[in-house]
């Protein structure tokens, strides 16, 4: 054994075999204390049961110490049975909230009631239009400005719902501004405005808006072109009245009825 056995070390016992040094405490060990190796200096450790086991220590006796490990039968099943009850809540939560969406899906495309687009019309001008009639400071707030193009009646589906309105409208004169009015039906003035421009060649003039609608009686609007101030415009056709390149020109306005949002 050699140098094997042991001597003190000022105050400390050290422990030797065949000329390795195990290591050494720097206290006495505890009740149900272990000696357990670190990358130091040995320390003084106890054992701890975690979910589901048990640990029994039996050291009354000094000469037949023993260390008993066993599952915590009722601790584990708990655990167990815990695990699977989440996974099984987590997947019914999941399986409940894709059908909710699917039925909230579904009853927005059957029931009228909660239809997020109530209606949609398109009306198409393709005759070519002269007009004559001028927007001015006097009477863009009137009913009388510009030459009337075209009437469009909606029949709403349902009340308190709003039209968004989009006209693309093929206008031309010679170099100036032009103006489009829409004018809805039994009003003073035009409920919307747009402005368009045309330096003689043919240029698609736009006017968007919104109009609220309050109840399910046919609604009229009126689209009204002009010049501003001065000139002639054509609608669907060139400065000089001709057809644009031989062929029939089509300007078009669209209605289409939504639910006003109400959730802020």
């Amino acid at each position: 054994m050699g140098n094997s056995g042991f001597y003190l070390n000022d105050t400390q016992n050290c422990v030797f075999a065949d000329n390795i040094k195990l290591g050494q405490m720097e206290s006495p060990l505890q009740d149900q204390q272990l000696i357990l190796g670190t990358k130091s200096t040995p320390t003084a450790a106890k054992l701890n049961a975690k979910e589901g086991l048990k640990i029994d220590i039996s050291n009354t006796n000094a000469q037949s110490a023993t260390i008993d490990f066993s599952i915590d039968a009722d601790t584990l099943s708990k655990l167990i049975l815990d695990q699977i009850q989440k996974g099984l809540v987590d997947a019914i939560i999941k399986d409940i909230t894709n059908s909710l969406i699917q039925e909230v899906i579904d009853r927005i495309i059957s029931d009228k009631n909660l239809a997020l687009t109530k209606a949609f019309k398109n009306f198409s001008l393709s005759e070519k239009i002269q007009c004559n009639g001028l927007f001015t400071k006097s009477n863009i707030g009137t009913l009388l400005g510009g030459t009337e193009i075209g009437k469009f009646t909606i029949t709403p589906d349902n009340v308190n719902s709003m039209f968004l309105i989009s006209a693309g409208i093929i206008a031309s004169r010679m170099e100036g501004n032009v103006v489009l009015a829409l004018v809805r039906e039994g009003d003073s003035s035009p409920c919307a405005i747009s402005y368009g421009y045309s330096s003689g060649i043919p240029n698609v003039c736009s006017l968007r808006t919104a109009v609220n609608n309050t109840g399910t009686d046919p609604v009229t609007f009126s689209l009204r072109v002009g010049g501003m101030d001065s000139g002639v415009v054509w609608v669907n056709a060139l400065a000089n009245g001709d057809s644009i390149l031989g062929t029939t020109a089509t300007s078009n306005i669209s209605f289409l009825e939504v639910k006003q949002q109400t959730n802020g």
